[in-house]
């Protein structure tokens, strides 16, 4: 079989994905692997629709051997290129696969800047001039109602306009009526989806950036960090967005907050860590909150949920929530994936089954807007681990549920950790599996405190360092202040 052969299959393969039919793209692949020469200059694009085929449909070994050899491939230009993204998206997926340690974890990451030896960057030594104001960047491919939208619209709305001078650089595709909202909250708002990075780069450089603060890392195949490798600002910032190291040397810092980054949280990052000493995540609830209908009634027995995406819950995941249902008698466990696709929903009864649920003992949902009255059908959430919820975590306390957060040493794994911490319920957290068990079983055998978590939680949380905007700005500003004084110094030298 030949080239020829070989094209045909591979643009079935190509369609097959389109159509989201990923266990069929997968066996097709294979197929091709062991019956078809692969031509070189299709190597990468071959094994990296097979990496992306494996990683969806949960085969992480698969999909990392897959992706490695895609990053074997021979290359020009445009594929070093894709190469970079294929490996920010393999970094982002890493933290769904169960067993994965820090310390291989860190070292991926990296190993991401050896894509990067050919990088030229922008020179900021002529650019010591101080500014009358600060100029912060926002850079983000998620300027529409998204979630992490919920976590930086604070830093877009409620800034000191006396001190800092900010601009919002949008290089993402939706766009929506949030987006219009967002455009029109900063001082400069600027368009670039669909730029080469060196051109968005220079954009954000002739505007003389003083910090720019990437917010999507490795999420959407990581199409910020090909713009902040270039060093279009002197002082360069991660987080929010993302939730581990970039790797990036470009990167100077990483947000967060001395919940989720323990002191030994530094060997875990190539970044300086600014450690906010609340709550690095400031929450605002969705408009939908407004029209929601929701009653809260507890359910006897107990209901079990998570809402989280259903590639953060693990067979390792399931187990321990078999066992928080076996010992609370009669309890059921509600599911809600956030992601459409019914193969999604068949695939998660199938392994609920085969770690030993019985058909009585679940209730599985798909996606649907508006979903926060659903909450209203759980009476304790149990958070994944070691990949946690962040935006689930805040909607399930605001609308009055309390959450069991399993938590590690990297912070991506700390979360509901500092969330929990952070409005003064940190029991609720768990160091270990035994400890998350024992916690949401106790929990279910208290009703009457379960009743006065559900009356009285939003207030907590509305109370808390969690939502307090104008407290959270003042930290975050001072961070800035702090960080952009230390730069001014070294280089006026």
């Amino acid at each position: 079989m030949g080239v020829n052969i070989f094209g045909q299959l591979y643009k079935n393969m190509d369609e097959l994905y389109k159509e989201k039919k990923y266990e069929q793209v997968f066996e097709l692949g294979k197929t091709i692997f062991r019956e078809v020469p692969i031509p070189k200059n299709k190597e990468f694009h071959f094994y990296a629709l097979m990496s992306n085929a494996c990683l969806l449909t949960g085969k992480w070994a698969e999909g990392e051997t897959y992706a490695q050899k895609s990053l074997k491939a021979p290359e020009d230009d445009n594929i070093r290129e894709m190469k970079r993204q294929m490996y920010s998206n393999l970094l982002c997926y890493m933290h769904f696969f169960p067993g994965i340690n820090d310390s291989k974890m860190f070292t991926m990451a990296k190993n991401y800047s050896l894509l990067f030896t050919d990088r030229e960057k922008f020179s900021h030594r002529r650019r010591v001039k101080k500014h009358k104001k600060i100029k912060i960047g926002y850079l983000s491919t998620d300027f529409f109602e998204h979630i992490v939208t919920h976590f930086t619209i604070q830093l877009y709305s409620a800034y000191n306009r006396d001190r800092f001078e900010v601009h919002l650089y949008n290089i993402g595709t939706k766009h929506n009526e949030v987006t219009d909202w967002i455009s029109e909250m900063a001082d400069g708002w600027h368009d670039l989806h669909g730029r080469p990075s060196r051109e968005i780069a220079q954009s954000i450089y002739d505007d003389e950036i003083d910090i720019l603060f990437d917010l999507s890392g490795h999420t959407m195949a990581g199409r910020t960090l090909l713009v902040s490798s270039h060093k279009p600002a002197p002082i360069q910032i991660a987080g929010i967005g993302y939730w581990n190291t970039t790797g990036l040397p470009a990167i100077d810092y990483f947000l967060s907050d001395k919940y989720c980054s323990p002191p030994e949280n530094d060997d875990l990052f190539t970044e300086k860590l600014i450690r906010l000493p609340h709550s690095h995540f400031c929450y605002t609830p969705p408009e939908s909150v407004k029209i929601c209908d929701f009653t809260y009634k507890m359910h006897h027995p107990v209901v079990f949920g998570s809402f989280n995406n259903y590639n953060k819950i693990s067979d390792d995941m399931l187990v321990l929530w078999l066992k928080i249902i076996r010992q609370v008698p009669g309890s059921r466990l509600l599911l809600k994936n956030v992601q459409p696709g019914e193969e999604k929903r068949v695939r998660m009864r199938q392994r609920l089954f085969a770690i030993g649920f019985k058909e009585d003992e679940v209730i599985l949902r798909g996606p649907s807007w508006p979903h926060l009255h659903e909450y209203a059908d759980m009476d304790i959430a149990l958070d994944t681990y070691p990949y946690v919820g962040g935006g689930t975590t805040c909607e399930a306390l605001y609308m009055g549920v309390p959450v069991i957060s399993r938590y590690g040493v990297r912070h991506g794994s700390r979360f509901g950790y500092s969330f929990l911490h952070n409005i003064g319920l940190g029991e609720l957290s768990a160091a270990t599996d035994e400890e998350y068990v024992s916690k949401a079983v106790e929990l279910a055998k208290s009703p009457e405190l379960l009743q006065l978590l559900h009356e009285q939680l939003r207030t907590m949380m509305q109370a808390s360092p969690v939502m307090d905007g104008s407290n959270y700005l003042r930290e975050i500003e001072t961070a800035y202040e702090k960080i952009y004084s230390e730069w001014q110094e070294k280089n006026l030298k």
